[in-house]
């Protein structure tokens, strides 16, 4: 089963893999949504969930209980009602370009990524760490 993207036309960039998707989100965002349409949908679904069960935790608990070192920095810098959507579109745009590094595995990343932001609410909603 395809991803249904191209090989980059023109000419490749040195540092990149041979194989990269990277190129296609930066250049034709919408044919790489078009792509990965599902994929991405199970990760915004789960990183959505993440975001809001983080955020009721941190306006009910404060931003010392934050585990993320960097999200907790942002959050305690700019407030917890910027801070939590900062930080969190800060680390859903790192694994869309890392997924998006390595076209063979763009799909199984993004779907893995969901799975760990869907347990992450999960143990946020029953406050299981």
């Amino acid at each position: 089963m395809g991803s249904g993207l191209s090989k980059p036309q023109g000419e490749q960039i040195a540092w990149l893999p041979r194989d990269s998707a990277l190129p296609t989100l930066l250049r034709q965002p919408r044919l790489f949504v078009a792509s990965y349409r599902w994929p991405l949908v199970c990760f915004v679904l789960g990183a959505s969930a993440d975001l809001f069960t983080t955020l009721w935790n941190l306006r009910a608990f404060g931003p010392e209980v934050e585990v993320h070192l960097v999200q907790r920095w942002i959050s305690q810098i700019v407030g917890v009602e910027i801070g939590v959507p900062l930080a969190k579109a800060m680390q859903g745009a790192f694994v869309i370009l890392v997924a998006a590094w390595w076209r063979p595995w763009c799909r199984w990343i993004l779907l893995a990524c969901a799975c760990l932001y869907a347990l992450a609410a999960i143990s946020n909603f029953f406050l299981l760490l």
